[in-house]
């Protein structure tokens, strides 16, 4: 349940101000992000994949429902179990027929070699 706080974990978000890349373009800077710690989050795992070409390759993916008003934007990134974590899509907000089922989901992927 998420309306009543049942999700338990804490998530921080991690966002990078846009900065010239030197070349008229604007990129993150994510040396200068700033972190935001985000509670109440459910944590569930999405999926686990191996790259078969690089065989040190491999994703890792989870799916976080917590709060409608959570100040995520898909630009950020999500520290979670001490590993950063791009967003994959969005950040979809579902409203619910009341405040205790509205939620947003979120999927986080994270590859590795």
């Amino acid at each position: 349940m998420i309306g009543g706080r049942i999700a338990r974990h804490d998530i921080v978000r991690l966002r990078a101000p846009l900065v010239d890349d030197g070349r008229g373009n604007q990129a993150r800077d994510w040396a200068a992000a700033v972190e935001s710690p985000l509670d109440g989050w459910a944590v569930d795992t999405a999926a686990a994949t191996e790259d078969r070409t690089n065989r040190d390759g491999s994703s890792t993916a989870y799916a976080l429902r917590g709060p409608l008003d959570a100040d995520l934007a898909a630009t950020d990134r999500v520290r979670l179990f001490g590993e950063v974590h791009v967003i994959d899509g969005g950040v979809l907000r579902q409203p619910g027929p009341s405040a205790r089922t509205s939620h947003c989901i979120v999927q986080l992927v994270r590859w590795e070699g």
